[in-house]
């Protein structure tokens, strides 16, 4: 009622200004829908002050009729819209209609209306077409020509290239790709994934090779697997406690990491698939870096010189890494070097927590268990020795008993005759 009053009010001081008239249109965002999606009509009014406005819906839809019914605050023309949104939930048509009367800041007030119709058709049946359209790493030939069906391609780029632009497009409008754009290569060779995912949801990957030619690769091999040496510090991560150095293998320059601690040396090495890790270097030789990190240790994985005693080899696995290990059916232990102080010692794994064992009184308890059983199983050969012993004392007592009841016997019969 106040509005109302501050609505007439405000008339009062307008008279004598020209307004444009007012009006109102209805609008969908669709002509068209699938059973099953939403569906909007907008009613806009123009150079109005006050409206009572409703928006009703009927046909294939649950509904979404709606009123409208307010004024401007200070009594001016201004224009406004009022949405409603609605599913779809049969074939047909869904009939959206405006009715309702709209006023003016001169207080001239018209009735509206109006309409608008949406088609509901049958939903579009979801694309399985997961192909590209096309791929190229810009500037450059990947080869084989491309080919949807095609899943690998390969390409060579100067040892001076550091980016490469992969450039793709896909097939089916309703596909998603991903994979694209710039990336960063290095020395060697560098995969690339590019992904295309159906509207189903179904993957197709299309696998990129760029070598980066290396015209003086230095290649090594480690556990049969080859790899190349990493020469370019950008592409190696420094890990914790360790300094970054350079060594010498063979006329280069490599980078490395170092831990005065424990001596260690790191580099970098690439295998055939582009993946680059951490290895100890060490005159000549390369051992695998597996790090295990928490608040408290860092640790690195060593073999140990000598086998323990009551247990068995078994592997684990750590950083998605398979690290070996040892078990005696109760405990699990791997061997490793602290970074921090440069010990070896063993730790206990539980699956979650890393702690240092001690195998000086792990020893000294399987001793004493030793000699409690030998104790145990020494007695018992004993108290066995002696019940044999009774028994074969009875045995033989018997048979002098038997004998002399004999004998006693055959006297009796004697006397008888």
């Amino acid at each position: 009622m106040k509005k109302f009053l501050l609505f007439i009010s405000c008339l009062c001081f307008n008279i004598g200004i020209v307004y444009a008239a007012p009006s109102a249109s209805i609008s969908v965002n669709k002509s068209r829908v699938e059973n099953g999606s939403s569906v909007s009509a907008t009613v806009t009014v123009k150079s109005t002050a006050a409206w009572n406005i409703r928006i009703a819906s009927s046909g294939a839809t649950s509904g979404c009729t709606q009123k409208f019914a307010d004024a401007t605050g200070n009594g001016q023309n201004t224009t406004k819209s009022f949405t409603v949104t609605c599913k779809a939930t049969s074939l047909g048509t869904i009939n959206f209609t405006m009715t309702g009367d709209i006023t003016d800041a001169s207080g001239n007030n018209i009735s509206v209306s109006g309409s608008r119709n949406v088609s509901v058709v049958k939903p579009r049946e979801k694309s399985s077409n997961n192909y590209l359209k096309s791929l190229e790493v810009e500037g450059y030939e990947i080869s084989p020509a491309f080919d949807k069906k095609t899943s690998e391609y390969s390409v060579n780029v100067p040892s001076t290239v550091s980016k490469i632009n992969i450039k793709a497009s896909k097939e089916d409008s309703y596909s998603s790709i991903s994979g694209t754009g710039e990336k960063e290569v290095s020395e060697g060779l560098n995969t690339f994934d590019i992904t295309v995912i159906s509207e189903t949801g179904v993957s197709n990957i299309y696998s990129l090779k760029v070598n980066v030619l290396d015209q003086n690769p230095i290649e090594v091999t480690v556990n049969n697997i080859k790899y190349t040496v990493v020469k370019e510090s950008k592409n190696l991560t420094k890990p914790e406690l360790f300094e970054e150095t350079t060594i010498k293998i063979g006329e280069f320059d490599i980078p490395a990491f170092k831990n005065e601690t424990t001596g260690y040396t790191l580099v970098g090495l690439k295998d055939e698939s582009g993946n680059i890790s951490l290895f100890i270097y060490d005159d000549g030789k390369y051992q695998s870096y597996d790090e295990y990190l928490t608040k408290r240790l860092t640790l690195v994985f060593k073999t140990p010189s000598k086998r323990l005693n009551n247990f068995t080899s078994k592997t684990i696995t750590l950083n998605e890494k398979e690290i070996s290990a040892f078990t005696d059916g109760k405990v699990t232990l791997v061997y490793a070097v602290n970074l921090e102080d440069g010990k070896e010692a063993y730790y206990k794994y539980d699956g979650e927590v890393m702690q240092k064992f001690d195998i000086d009184e792990y020893n000294k308890e399987q001793k004493d268990k030793d000699l409690k059983e030998g104790i145990i199983y020494g007695l018992a050969a004993l108290s066995l020795g002696l019940f044999l012993i009774v028994i074969l004392i009875l045995v033989k007592n018997k048979k002098k008993l038997v004998a002399l009841s004999e004998k006693f016997k055959d006297n009796d019969i004697d006397n008888d005759k």
